[in-house]
């Protein structure tokens, strides 16, 4: 396969004699030492065995600094002290004053966490220290990596992990991100968003440098959960106090003891606490319940605190006197849940017949605190996708609630102006809230009402998502959060207006671009940190497995749709179906009906911006992407090599978006579907055609397909049909339109 070529050549893999490709995007060896890798049926079969399996005696590690830090604090009665902080923050001079402050004040073990530009995990404090550090210059592993060896240069001898998420490092390569870390001193990896399901080959490639993998364990994760993840650890476990992202608090859950003893009963591997400790005191609570504390925001602070203007001395200091004060509390008197080894060799097995992957592509990278919510939504989905009441029921709302079947005719003055095919509209800019969105928020929200969850929360980029969740909220009597990046909340006021007035809350995201990526990221958050009581009600065909599925699957009654209303008006299915493309959603509602119809061509526009060849002016994902991990699936990112989103551009809301769904990922390697960019002024000709010729004022979004699609058509033979899903109507963008022409409205 083509991709499994492109990840080799980036060094993803492991070179070993006999590679055997996998759904995975993983490999095995076929002739080796190692066993076979074995796979599950489903990503949710692990419960059922155990993936790993030591190869060492119990207490017999293999990274020396690890067991020996774990081991000191013990001899001292204390726990182990460990400090985070951003590689590249406050500046790239800050960095090895304060990986040496730190051990200075009584660190046992560095955090050292990697740049990257869409920490969705973290909270206010970590994720502006990314930014800061990307925008200084700190933008790769080499720089992280050049900090942990000219710290070692100058005497540090504490133990220091990598933290960060998956796609930087997977754009470096496993192999030798492993080989090269070990070499400049690092001693182990945290990988926020790579569970053990996709990071076998993580795993295996550490404990071969003997650097260890350390698994995170959340609030949320299950008895059968917890076995599975402490299969993968080789030093200690990090355990995450709160289902949320990073940040200090004012005082620690109450059954963190709780938390903690359950873990316990399964491993006797050091245990180290993590997120919201910002006091000596809450130091010491932990220490009593653990071998390790982890502080990580609160040392971040604390730097701040030194000044702006303050050198990097004084910034060292400002980090070793807080350090220094954190420790006191870290001293033992009554300690529980303490450990009886130090240290273990873990093998890992990923899974096979992965139903999570669209080919190389998908997945579900994924925080921790996560995986019982999307074990709970892919077995609540299995059950309804096959059950008649459910789905007799979202037939009902599409027919009575959103109007359809929605209508499809032919557009006979554009046929003729583009002199080819016949050009057909599908009209999903007739449904109920003026788009397609609405056939995915009925879907979800009923999905969610079976799952108990009454808190609805939404990303939205051009609005129209925003407003049909905000309206089936209303209808079905859920709370409606709405995420909005804050420039998509200035371009479509009137969207904003009428998600208000629906009822829903819309939250402006001023992080990052400020558009569809950041407002995904903020709702990610918001998730994790609600995760029991809240539904994530995801508006595009993008995201980890089982969304992707998901919103295709509810989105499918419009290419069901153009299928039975073609066959009644011609007798026979078109010969090419385009639709416009920004994570997808609308395209692969129209599209999947047709993937086994190899008559029928697949044709998505995406947004070329100002032009493909303008650095950070397009989002033409599939036309100028790359291979990469994007908000927890495997698909094509606009990035930069080291593995940071760049900025994007559109001038329609709802294509403004660095990825794209991984089924379109999927179609474009396989060539089933072909994929074109269209730029901001082509799209504008495609919107003055259809208002000129047709009568209809389309969506921005739509106005890239109309536009791509004449093209298409005036290559196809006189006769042929075409059919276009116009996606959304274009009252929304009017007031840029407008002003875009200089006119007053």
């Amino acid at each position: 396969m083509r991709l499994l070529s492109v990840l080799a050549a980036a060094g993803a893999f492991q070179h070993v004699s006999g590679f055997v490709p996998t759904g995975l995007g993983f490999g095995v060896a076929a002739s080796s030492n190692q066993s076979p890798l074995h796979f599950p049926s489903t990503a949710f079969a692990r419960e059922s065995k155990a993936l790993f399996s030591s190869t060492m005696e119990p207490s017999v590690g293999f990274n020396t600094r690890l067991d020996d830090a774990f081991k000191a604090s013990k001899d001292k009665d204390e726990a182990a002290f460990i400090g985070f902080i951003t590689a590249g923050y406050p500046s790239k001079a800050d960095t090895v004053e304060l990986m040496l402050a730190m051990e200075a004040g009584g660190t046992s073990v560095i955090e050292l966490g990697v740049p990257y530009t869409d920490p969705q995990a973290d909270g206010a404090t970590i994720q502006l220290t990314n930014q800061i550090a990307i925008k200084g210059g700190t933008d790769s592993i080499k720089d992280v990596l050049g900090f942990v060896k000219e710290a070692r240069s100058r005497g540090l001898t504490i133990p220091v992990i990598l933290m960060g998420y998956y796609n930087p490092f997977f754009q470096y390569g496993v192999d030798a991100l492993a080989a090269d870390t070990a070499a400049a001193g690092g001693d182990g990896f945290i990988v926020v968003d790579l569970p053990p399901e996709e990071g076998s080959t993580f795993v295996n490639t550490c404990a071969k440098h003997k650097l260890s993998y350390i698994p995170l364990i959340a609030p949320t994760s299950t008895d059968e959960r917890i076995k599975y993840l402490l299969e993968s650890a080789s030093s200690f476990v990090y355990c995450v106090s709160v289902t949320g992202v990073t940040g200090s608090r004012t005082e620690l859950p109450a059954d963190l003891t709780d938390f903690i003893a359950r873990i316990r009963k399964q491993t006797d591997l050091p245990l180290a606490v993590g997120f919201g400790i910002g006091n000596p005191q809450q130091v010491n609570q932990v220490a009593e319940i653990g071998d390790g504390v982890v502080v990580g925001s609160a040392i971040l602070n604390a730097v701040d605190r030194a000044g702006e203007n303050a050198s990097p001395a004084e910034r060292a200091k400002a980090c070793k006197d807080f350090i220094s004060d954190m420790v006191t509390g870290a001293k033992q008197k009554n300690p529980a849940n303490q450990a009886k080894i130090i240290g273990k060799q873990p093998a890992a097995e990923a899974p096979e017949n992965d139903e999570s992957r669209f080919g190389e592509f998908g997945g579900q990278f994924i925080p921790e605190t996560l995986s019982e919510a999307f074990r709970e939504i892919d077995v609540e989905y299995k059950k309804l996708k096959v059950d008649p009441e459910f789905l007799a029921e979202v037939a009902r709302y599409r027919k009575e609630f959103v109007g359809g079947p929605t209508p499809l005719h032919l557009a006979p003055r554009l046929t003729e102006f583009a002199g080819g095919a016949n050009i057909w509209l599908k009209r999903e800019d007739l449904a109920h809230t003026g788009a397609h969105k609405i056939n995915n928020a009925i879907g979800q929200a009923l999905m969610a009402k079976a799952l108990g969850k009454e808190r609805i929360i939404a990303e939205t980029g051009a609005g129209q998502h925003g407003v049909a969740t905000a309206t089936v909220c209303a209808m079905l009597g859920l709370e409606c959060i709405v995420y909005m990046g804050e420039v998509d909340t200035e371009r479509q006021k009137l969207n904003v207006f009428r998600m208000n007035t629906l009822g829903a809350t819309v939250i402006p995201v001023k992080n990052g671009q400020r558009t569809l990526k950041d407002a995904i990221n903020e709702a990610m958050r918001d998730w994790v940190t609600n995760v029991r009581d809240t539904h994530y009600l995801i508006g595009s065909a993008v995201g980890p497995h089982p969304f992707p599925t998901i919103v295709r699957d509810f989105q499918s009654v419009i290419g069901k749709e153009i299928k039975a209303e073609m066959q009644e008006k011609i007798g026979k299915l078109p010969d090419a179906v385009v639709a416009c493309v920004g994570g997808g959603s609308n395209a692969i509602g129209a599209f999947h009906p047709f993937i086994k119809d190899e008559s029928v061509a697949l044709h998505g526009a995406e947004a070329a911006g100002f032009g493909e060849d303008v650095e950070e002016g397009h989002c033409a994902t599939m036309s100028a992407g790359t291979p990469g991990v994007l908000q927890g699936a495997m698909t094509y990112i606009i990035q930069s090599k080291d593995g940071q989103s760049k900025q994007s551009h559109s001038i329609s809301a709802g294509l403004d978006y660095v990825g794209v769904g991984p089924e379109h990922a999927w179609l474009k390697s396989t060539g089933r579907g072909k994929y074109a960019s269209v730029t901001d002024e082509q799209a504008l000709e495609g919107f003055d055609w259809l208002c000129k010729y047709e009568g209809i004022i389309p969506a921005l979004e739509t106005s890239h397909a109309v536009y791509h699609a004449v093209q298409i058509a005036k290559t196809m033979p006189k006769g042929s049909n075409l059919v276009i899903n116009l996606s959304g109507r274009g009252d929304k963008d009017m007031p840029q339109i407008a002003k875009i022409r200089g006119v007053e409205v």
